[in-house]
């Protein structure tokens, strides 16, 4: 498996390019690059949730103003993947662990302790 050893490598650089996967290109990457793909779009849906009210409340949405709900939503979309891209922080190889069968290994978890 060449996308498993690839992502050990580099585990930074390849779970953005893995994050970068939709459409045909995920359903069409092997199953270890599906579940770093999808477990980092996961990470990014939550982190936008958790921010989603916070950037809304500091531009003014919450008083009615449409232009603080819509400012509000590209920021939380934009800071959300930014926090996420490379590395991320973290929640989106919890999720890979979860989604990976017994028996195989998570390219975190082949990685040595640093």
């Amino acid at each position: 498996m060449p996308g498993a050893g690839q992502m050990s490598d580099l585990p930074g650089v390849a779970r953005a390019k893995t994050a970068a996967l939709k459409g045909a290109a995920l359903r069409n990457a092997d199953p270890a690059e599906q579940r770093a793909g999808v477990a980092a779009q996961f990470e990014a849906i939550l982190v936008r949730q958790f921010l989603g009210p916070t950037m809304k409340s500091m531009l003014g949405g919450t008083e009615g103003g449409v232009a603080g709900s819509v400012y509000g939503d590209m920021l939380a979309e934009s800071m959300a993947n930014q926090l996420t891209s490379g590395p991320g922080l973290g929640f989106g190889r919890f999720i890979e662990q979860q989604l990976t069968p017994k028996g195989e290994q998570t390219p975190a978890a082949g990685r040595p302790p640093s």
